[in-house]
């Protein structure tokens, strides 16, 4: 009873904390996904599911059936999305202590390193931006996959850990930390590994082979350089301060847990070490599992005093850097907000519009989310949409023209010819 009214008392500081994530909107790729994932029948997402097929298009099954159904019930009230968004982040809090508890980690210690992970800011978009739910149900299958390993309990780990990479391809290393674990920790159990890794093998060679990614930003570079930028990128927001992160080995001093986890945080980092081009806090999600396990043991080196005075010290950076990225987040979503209302009343008004032109958008707010606001609220799977600049074969088009000054969308239905 009491372990349930203090999950209750953070679950509350975690929706009072980030009371303000409600009052944000849609940007383009959340616009993307709710515009396409509506049409198709839900069984070609089961079809996705347990296919061992990797797909070139970057289809995960997993958070686009999630789409599909938000998008079919929800519609574009955002809160809705942000809701479920912080149930499934309170739910991976829930499975962290689990997971932590049946490795040995003491309540306190357990308690404390769930704080951590639940309010940790590098992880902000993850609770903000419904475009991480990827991120965010990949750590929940994670976590069951390793719960269950813990327990013996081989083929719904198996289940989750394929659920998992079906959420986000970050899940095809999952094997390693179980195959570390049984090393470090277990009783070197190693048969019931080999599903795993022949999975993850699969997985990850059709990856290599079938990638249609030729030198973008989802590129692979290995390269001293790459690996710089992102070991500097991602280990800044482990702390919330440059370089901080390496007073972590040091904390993790004669604790076999702390080791184990910080061996997992780096193994669950690897898909993200070389890729430069596509760097997120939110990516953290999957690999701060990790990070729980590695404070757990760093926690319990230390007095509960030194454990609360360290908590309290980490605090302020955390809420300052919430309201930094706070700031900047509800001032571009406001801007999305006008220009995806103004179309939705546009379009409630004029539903038989065919052939859009857009001129200009709010920052940050890419061609594809357009579409995806036009696919939604047109339902249309293949709208006609084209920039000011490009030619036009309609007749009849509506041009969509952002006003920069007052950051206001405004519509008018032209001939293309004019």
């Amino acid at each position: 009873m009491k372990k349930a009214a203090l999950f209750l008392a953070f679950a509350a500081g975690f929706l009072l904390l980030n009371r303000a994530a409600y009052q944000g909107y849609f940007q383009d790729d959340e616009l993307d996904n709710i515009g396409w994932t509506q049409f198709g029948p839900a069984v070609e997402y089961l079809k996705g599911v347990v296919t061992p097929q990797f797909f070139v298009n970057n289809f995960r099954p997993v958070g686009h059936f999630y789409f599909r159904e938000a998008a079919l019930h929800f519609g574009l009230a955002f809160p809705k999305y942000v809701a479920v968004l912080h149930a499934v982040h309170l739910l991976n809090v829930w499975l962290l202590w689990m997971l932590l508890r049946r490795l040995g980690a003491r309540e306190f210690a357990a308690g404390a390193a769930c704080v951590v992970f639940g309010l940790h800011m590098a992880l902000f978009d993850a609770f903000w931006k419904p475009a991480y739910v990827f991120d965010v149900l990949c750590g929940t299958f994670c976590l069951l996959s390793l719960v269950c390993w813990v327990e013996r309990r081989w083929v719904l780990s198996f289940i989750a850990f394929w659920l998992a990479y079906k959420a986000k391809e970050v899940a095809v290393v999952l094997p390693a930390v179980l195959a570390l674990y049984e090393f470090w920790m277990g009783k070197r159990q190693w048969k019931a590994l080999v599903p795993f890794f022949a999975a993850s093998i699969s997985f990850g060679t059709q990856a290599f082979w079938m990638s249609p990614h030729g030198d973008d930003d989802y590129t692979f570079r290995f390269t001293g350089a790459a690996l710089a930028r992102t070991v500097t990128f991602y280990g800044s927001r482990i702390l919330l301060a440059p370089y901080a992160a390496v007073l972590l080995p040091v904390a993790a001093w004669r604790n076999r847990r702390a080791w184990f986890g910080l061996a997992v945080m780096g193994i669950l980092f690897l898909p993200m070490m070389f890729l430069p081009g596509r760097m997120d806090g939110a990516y953290c999600y999957v690999p701060f599992i990790g990070l729980g396990i590695a404070l757990s043991g760093i926690f319990e080196n230390w007095p509960r005093a030194v454990v609360l005075a360290a908590l309290l010290l980490w605090a302020p950076l955390d809420i300052h850097a919430l309201r930094v990225q706070r700031n900047v987040t509800l001032a571009r979503d406001k801007a999305a907000k006008a220009w995806v209302t103004t179309l939705a009343a546009y379009g409630a008004a004029h539903p038989t519009a065919e052939a859009f032109v857009f001129d200009g958008g709010p920052e940050g707010f890419a061609r594809w989310g357009m579409e995806g606001a036009v696919k939604f609220i047109f339902h249309r799977l293949d709208p006609r949409l084209s920039a000011a600049s490009e030619p036009v074969a309609a007749s009849d088009v509506t041009l969509l023209r952002w006003d920069v000054t007052n950051h206001r969308l405004d519509i008018t239905a032209r001939s293309a010819s004019n």
